[in-house]
């Protein structure tokens, strides 16, 4: 039985490229990620990046999924798409392990690689 999977998604608005076509990359990259990994996607939660970090309704919807146990594993293309900051990052690496549930990304820039060693899911 294949594990099911997540796709969060998360893109900035940036004046020199449109926010809804990077996100749609993204779930490119994320898919052909889950699938040759053998995940079955269940849920896709795409956000457009608010300058205010407290409004983030799909992170909220993720973070819900994630208790109750809608999915195996989440998968972004990066950690900031999650948050900018690497100790938000690091505290939901530890609630989804604390869960159970592992969360894999496509790349991790070196802010965040600690981060990832320290409170991601043990390879």
């Amino acid at each position: 039985m294949h594990e099911r999977a997540a796709l969060f998604l998360g893109a900035r608005v940036q004046k020199k490229s449109d926010p809804q076509t990077e996100l749609a990359q993204q779930e490119q990259r994320c898919r052909d990620y889950a699938a040759d990994t053998g995940y079955q996607v269940t849920a896709v939660f795409r956000e457009v990046l608010p300058d205010l970090p407290e409004s983030r309704p799909e992170l909220k919807r993720l973070r819900t999924a994630m208790w109750h146990k809608e999915f195996d594993v989440v998968v972004a293309a990066s950690p900031d798409r999650l948050y900018v900051d690497p100790d938000r990052v690091a505290r939901f690496l530890w609630e989804a392990r604390v869960l159970g549930l592992r969360v894999e990304f496509l790349e991790v820039p070196e802010p965040y690689v600690w981060v990832v060693k320290e409170y991601g899911w043990p390879r």
